[in-house]
């Protein structure tokens, strides 16, 4: 499930370099938009701050497993 909110937050910048505002690798960026991985919650913090989004809606599967598993069994 692709995190089209932080998607939308890195905008035109490559995900090389939000990888590198936020310590970590391009690789380690494109898991976190495709749902694959999450940051450390500090990281999650951080991105809050400073998209304006609340990490919940950046991070929603991460947030909301139990919707996510319900929308799947109906």
């Amino acid at each position: 499930m692709k995190r089209e909110k932080l998607i939308a937050f890195r905008g035109k910048r490559s995900q090389a370099d939000m990888a590198a505002v936020y310590g970590v690798s391009q690789q380690a960026w494109s898991m976190w938009e495709m749902g694959v991985l999450k940051p450390n919650v500090v990281t999650m913090k951080r991105l809050e701050i400073d998209s304006g989004i609340p990490m919940e809606e950046l991070f929603f599967d991460v947030f909301n497993k139990e919707i996510l598993l319900e929308k799947k069994e109906a």
